[in-house]
């Protein structure tokens, strides 16, 4: 099993979330997060004080797959990213063991 995360841009989330779901996708985790370091700051004012805004908002996607759904679902992802000229990131981690702690169900049967 393996674990997807994406970290994007906030507009891009409903193309990924709609072509996840073509793909029978059921369920995923999303966060809204900050990425630091990737732009440079953008200057606001606040109060009348001038501040380098260093840190993007951007949401956090993440999904766990079958390890054979793997490469189709990170090539979707990535078409989405590339097409709109995007900086997103996306990696996978290798999982072990799920369980959903409801139903005692292990691996697969827990997704």
């Amino acid at each position: 099993m393996r674990l997807i995360t994406v970290v994007v841009r906030p507009p891009l989330f409903d193309p990924i979330k709609d072509a996840l779901a073509l793909f029978g996708v059921r369920g995923m985790t999303v966060e809204h997060v900050h990425r630091v370091g990737h732009h440079s700051g953008n200057i606001q004012i606040y109060r009348g004080q001038r501040f380098t805004m260093d840190a993007q908002p951007c949401v956090k996607i993440d999904l766990l797959v079958p390890e054979v759904e793997l490469s189709d679902l990170t090539r979707v992802i990535s078409k989405i990213l590339s097409s709109d000229g995007s900086d997103g990131a996306v990696w996978t981690s290798r999982i072990d063991l799920v369980v959903r702690v409801r139903t005692n169900e292990h691996g697969l049967d827990a997704l």
